[in-house]
């Protein structure tokens, strides 16, 4: 069995971070290969570090796709988000295409030419994947395709994440941590704002932000605006973030969109509590045993305000977080659920 993998960025992230992972869980397997195609980009070298086989193309076009299609030739096409979905559809012929969404952005709530695109091609995936329900919760045509559906949630190897710090015990370096995208759905400005609300009761408040992205700038304005240019460290794209997520006290993600939440596990898993926003997964991960999901900006501030200022919540709070993320831990799981789905997609007895 040959898949192809569809992406259509060029950076590596979380949905990215998903696939190479699926492909990870299925190395070992004689009877499964499994490609990554998407364009070419800075994500190379992420690839190249995790020995995953690419076949570029220089745009998700159909032209461009089938040219990596007919190299490959796939048993079965594995597309990941909307567009990549599309555009599989568009340039698989008869080979079976599976639609896996990762997000649920906000157009997917209204009525619009890119919701009714999508579902244009619904009935024509074998299957749809999604990291929540969510996701189809919040479709506007999502009622009519609900047989078509199933939530995978991401894959969690809370060992594999641990692997990749010191087993010594880490100093709790900074206050606050943030580990996303520097763009909208991940919302990096409220992080800016809640840690200059609580610089007033914590003058030497140290915080970083792991992660790069269109808002980049916007950020680095946001900063020097608040006077935050010796309390915010920003240290960019990182291919080993968890070391850092290790040394922060409290992990924040404001998110104004999410699909899965991957992120929050991975600081869960590390022992930091994490303080989110009520979107997406992560009502699914967090709890006010490992952290806190809020309502509003205010309510994420207090909530790391209290946690900062009271030792024992914050202890006790980091020792739930571990004990969550083992609890979410769900390799073996996923790699049946999606042995299955391939199995019935490609119609093997």
């Amino acid at each position: 069995m040959k898949i192809l993998h569809v992406l259509n960025s060029t950076s590596y992230s979380g949905a990215e971070n998903v696939v190479c992972q699926i492909i990870d869980m299925f190395g070992n397997d004689k009877d499964t290969q499994m490609v990554y195609c998407s364009p070419d980009g800075p994500v190379k070298s992420s690839l190249e570090d995790r020995h995953v086989n690419f076949s570029p193309v220089k745009k998700l076009v159909p032209s461009e796709l089938k040219k990596v299609i007919k190299k490959v030739k796939p048993d079965l096409i594995h597309a990941h988000d909307f567009r990549a979905s599309i555009i599989a559809l568009l340039s698989a012929g008869n080979i079976p295409v599976i639609s896996h969404l990762h997000a649920n952005y906000p157009w997917l709530k209204k009525r619009g030419i890119k919701t009714v695109f999508y579902a244009g091609t619904c009935n024509r995936y074998k299957r749809i994947l999604t990291v929540s329900p969510s996701v189809f919760d919040e479709f506007v045509y999502g009622d009519r395709f609900k047989d078509k559906l199933t939530v995978v949630g991401n894959p969690i190897n809370v060992g594999a994440i641990r692997s990749n710090v010191s087993s010594q015990s880490v100093e709790k370096v900074y206050d606050l941590g943030f580990c996303g995208r520097l763009a909208a759905p991940k919302n990096p400005e409220a992080f800016v704002n809640i840690a200059a609300s609580l610089k007033d009761s914590y003058p030497n408040l140290s915080a970083v932000m792991v992660g790069d992205g269109v808002l980049k700038n916007e950020v680095l304005s946001l900063i020097s605006e608040k006077g935050l240019g010796k309390n915010i460290k920003l240290m960019g794209f990182q291919k080993n973030p968890y070391p850092i997520l290790q040394s922060c006290k409290v992990m924040c993600m404001p998110s104004r969109w999410e699909g899965f939440g991957l992120a929050a596990v991975e600081a869960l898993a590390l022992g930091t509590p994490v303080v989110c926003s009520n979107v997406g997964g992560l009502p699914g991960i967090v709890n006010d045993e490992c952290g806190k999901v809020c309502a509003s900006q205010e309510e994420m501030t207090l909530e790391c305000l209290n946690l900062l200022s009271e030792k024992s919540r914050l202890e006790y709070k980091s020792e739930k977080a571990a004990q969550r993320a083992s609890e979410l831990d769900n390799i073996a799981e996923y790699k049946n659920m999606l042995s299955a789905v391939y199995t019935d997609a490609l119609n093997i007895k």
